[in-house]
């Protein structure tokens, strides 16, 4: 993971998602210049919360 040298966004699902939350956080300290964003939306943050995952999305690729 430390090799990816590009800027890298995880989004996590909250405490309602089938991945721990605890190990998108450890991913996240692991690749340099990665942001990690919670949006509590369980598992599928793209379907159940759409507009605040483009909102993330969006804003992350303007930077």
């Amino acid at each position: 993971m430390r090799r990816i040298t590009m800027p890298t966004l995880l989004i996590g699902g909250g405490p309602g998602s089938f991945i721990p939350q605890d190990q998108i956080s450890v991913l996240a300290e692991l690749i340099p210049d990665a942001r990690l964003v919670t949006i509590d939306a369980g598992h599928l943050v793209h379907e159940t919360c759409p507009e605040e995952f483009l909102g993330v999305v969006e804003a992350f690729l303007a930077e």
